[in-house]
């Protein structure tokens, strides 16, 4: 679980573009050493989450 809780940190913290470049160099290793399915998915997931939030947002201020 802490695997998870570290990839969807690093998602969200590239998402919105900061980040640390020791960072950026361990994420890089776990994904060697992992794969990089579990950020593909993750990446996916708050994407799929922000553009429903700029929809939400969208439908509330037009209604």
């Amino acid at each position: 679980m802490k695997d998870i809780g570290q990839v969807v940190k690093a998602v969200i913290s590239a998402m919105i573009g900061i980040g640390k470049k020791e960072n950026l160099s361990k994420d890089f290793g776990r994904a060697e050493k992992h794969g990089p399915l579990a950020y593909i998915i993750v990446g996916l997931i708050m994407t799929g989450i922000f553009i429903g939030a700029i929809v939400l947002a969208v439908g509330l201020v037009l209604s």
